[in-house]
C-alpha cells in the first residue's frame, strides 16, 4: 500500500517518514508534501490509499485537501493531525470522511497501530470474512518469521507486532531464547511431537506469565522473557534456574522417547537491541556444535565461533606422503588427533569444520591411487551427506565421518594380491599406455580369460577396464597440467586410440572435461 504524509513542518514530516520502518508492516511506498496544494498534486500522481495530514498548512489546509481527496478518490482513508484538541473542527474533518486523528505531538507507536488497522480495515473490504481471517493469519505468521529472521529492526513495528499479535508487551529488559530439537525425527511412537511437547510444557510454567514461545520452524523455536536485572546476582540466580528448568524439560522429553532440545540464551536488553540479542542466542546456540545435544548455554563473548579456513593436515607433509605413496594405515589415528586438537580449541564454526571434512575426502579422493568405484562411491556419498544433510550434526559426526572414510580406505587398499594379480598389477603399470586387453594379461599370467576377470574385480574391487582407465586418466591430468601438449595428443599418449571416448571417460572420473582442468591450471 502507499501513503501520503502532508505537513509544513518538515522536521515532523521527514521524522514520520524516516523514523519508522513501513515496509515491515506493508506500507511500500511513502511520500510527502509540504502543503495542501503539493499534497493534492501528489495524491492524484500516486493515488495512496492512506493520507495523514496536517489541519493547518499554506496554501489549502487539511480539511480542504480532504474534501478534494474524496472527490477523486472516495475510498481513500485520511488522518488528521491537529495540534490542539479543536472539537468543532475534528467534527468537520470527520463529517467530511476522516476516518480519525492523531494529536501532536505524534506519538510514533500510536500512529503504526493506527495505519496498521486502517491497512486491514481496506484489505477485510475487499475479501471475504474467511479469507480476511486467513489474511490476519498468514499476516501474523509473516511477521513471526520476519521478526525470529532478525528482518524486523524496529523498534516500534517490534513492539507493536508483539502487542497486537501475542497480547505481549515488549518493554523494558527482555532475553531471547533460541531453541533447537536436537534431531529431526521429532515424532515418537505414540504421537505428538517434541515441539508439541515443548509448547506444553511452556505453557504450564511459570514462564508463560512472563513471555512469548514462537514456533520459527518445524524443529526450531524461540522465546521472549521479560526479566528484571535489579542486581547483577539476581540475574545470575534467575539464569542458573531457567538453565534448571530447562533441564528438567529435556528429562521430561528424553523420558517419554522425543527428541531432546538444546538452547542458547542471550545476554539482557531492550527490543531496541533486538538484533543484539537475537545474535547472542544464536551464538550461544551455536555452541551445541562442541558441547553436544541437550546443550543449554548462556551467551558468552569471550567464546565465539569464527568461519575461518583450518590450517592442519592438508599443510602437513608427513600426511600428503602417506597418501601419495598410499601409506594410509597410520592415517585415521592423525585424523583423530587432528579432531581433537580442534575440539580443544573451541573457535571454528560449523560451516568451517564442515568445509574442512569435506576437503579432507576431496583430497583422499583425488590423491590416492587407483581407489576401488566402491571407496570412491562411498566417499562421494558423504561428501554429499556433509553438503546436504548435516544441519544438525554435532563436531563428533564430523570426526566419525572422516574417520570412517580413511579407515575404509585403508582397509581396501591394504588387502593383500594374490602372486598372480601382483604380477598382473607389475605389467599393467609398465603397459597401461599401449593397447591393454583381457586376454593378453590372462595369456601373460597364464590363467583363462575369464578366471583373470573374476579374480582382478575380486582382488582389485573394479573392472580391469575400468583399472586401466584410471591408471590412463591420472597420467592424463597430470600431462595436462605439467605440459602443454594438446588434449587430444595428450589422450593417445596415456593410451586411447578415441578421443571422444577419452574426453567420455574422463567426465565421468573426474566430474569435468580435460578442457576445465587445462584452463585451471593455467
Amino acid at each position: 500500500m502507499k501513503l501520503l504524509i502532508a505537513d509544513d513542518d518538515n522536521q515532523i514530516r521527514t521524522g514520520m517518514k524516516e523514523a519508522i520502518d513501513w515496509s515491515a508492516i506493508d506500507i511500500n511506498q511513502v511520500v510527502t508534501a509540504s502543503n495542501g496544494i503539493e499534497a493534492l498534486q501528489l495524491f492524484n500522481e500516486v493515488m495512496p490509499e492512506i493520507v495523514v495530514t496536517d489541519v493547518r498548512m499554506p496554501g489549502m489546509d487539511g480539511l480542504e485537501l480532504l474534501k478534494e481527496i474524496k472527490k477523486v478518490r472516495p475510498q481513500t482513508r485520511v488522518i488528521i493531525l491537529s495540534g490542539f484538541n479543536d472539537f468543532e473542527y475534528l467534527k468537520r474533518a470527520i463529517q467530511l470522511g476522516a476516518v480519525d486523528y492523531e494529536m501532536k505531538p505524534i506519538r510514533a507507536r500510536s500512529l503504526i497501530a493506527l495505519i496498521r488497522k486502517i491497512k486491514e480495515d481496506i484489505i477485510r473490504e475487499q475479501m471475504t470474512e474467511h479469507e480476511f481471517q486467513k489474511y490476519l493469519q498468514s499476516y501474523k505468521s509473516s511477521f513471526r518469521s520476519e521478526l525470529i529472521a532478525g528482518n524486523v529492526t524496529d523498534r516500534l513495528v517490534i513492539l507493536e507486532g508483539l502487542q497486537q499479535y501475542y497480547g505481549f508487551d515488549g518493554t523494558g529488559n527482555l532475553i531471547y531464547l533460541s531453541v533447537q530439537m536436537d534431531s529431526d525425527q521429532n515424532r515418537s511412537e505414540t504421537s505428538g511431537y517434541a515441539t508439541d511437547i515443548f509448547f506444553q510444557l511452556f505453557n504450564e510454567s511459570e514462564l508463560a506469565g512472563k513471555g512469548i514461545c514462537l514456533k520459527s520452524s518445524y524443529n526450531k523455536l524461540v522465546i521472549l522473557l521479560k526479566t528484571e536485572t535489579p542486581s547483577y546476582l539476581y540475574y545470575q540466580q534467575s539464569i542458573c534456574e531457567l538453565m534448571n528448568l530447562l533441564r528438567d524439560w529435556n528429562d521430561i522429553l528424553r523420558v517419554q522417547g522425543y527428541s531432546t532440545f538444546s538452547a542458547g540464551i542471550s545476554g539482557p536488553g531492550q527490543v531496541s537491541e533486538f538484533m543484539k540479542f537475537f545474535s547472542e542466542a544464536n551464538q550461544a546456540m551455536s555452541m551445541r556444535f562442541y558441547e553436544g545435544n541437550s546443550t543449554v548455554y548462556v551467551f558468552n563473548e569471550d567464546i565465539t565461533l569464527q568461519d575461518l579456513s583450518i590450517v592442519g593436515l592438508l599443510e602437513n607433509n608427513e600426511f600428503k606422503a602417506k597418501l601419495l605413496k598410499g601409506d594410509l594405515e597410520a592415517l585415521p589415528e592423525l585424523l583423530k588427533t587432528e579432531f581433537n586438537r580442534l575440539k580443544l580449541e573451541r573457535r571454528y564454526s560449523k560451516k568451517s569444520i564442515a568445509t574442512y571434512t569435506k576437503t579432507l575426502l576431496q583430497y583422499c579422493m583425488v590423491t590416492v591411487r587407483n581407489l576401488p568405484a566402491d571407496v570412491i562411491e562411498y566417499i562421494q556419498n558423504n561428501i554429499a551427506l556433509i553438503e546436504e544433510g548435516s544441519e544438525l550434526w554435532i563436531f563428533n559426526d564430523f570426526e566419525k565421518v572422516a574417520v570412517s572414510v580413511f579407515e575404509k580406505v585403508s582397509k581396501r587398499l591394504s588387502r593383500e594380491l594374490s602372486p598372480v594379480m601382483v604380477r598382473a598389477d607389475e605389467y599393467i603399470r609398465k603397459n597401461f599406455t599401449h593397447e591393454l586387453s583381457v586376454e593378453k594379461l590372462s595369456a601373460y599370467v597364464g590363467k583363462t580369460p575369464n578366471y583373470f576377470s573374476h579374480r582382478f574385480k575380486l582382488e582389485f574391487g573394479v573392472s580391469f577396464k575400468e583399472y586401466i582407465n584410471r591408471l590412463r586418466i591420472d597420467k592424463a591430468k597430470e600431462l595436462i597440467v605439467h605440459t602443454n601438449d594438446l588434449i587430444y595428443e595428450i589422450s593417445e599418449q596415456v593410451g586411447f586410440s578415441d578421443y571422444i571416448y577419452f574426453t567420455q571417460v574422463f567426465k565421468k572420473i573426474e566430474g569435468h572435461s580435460p578442457g576445465i582442468l587445462r584452463k585451471q591450471a593455467k
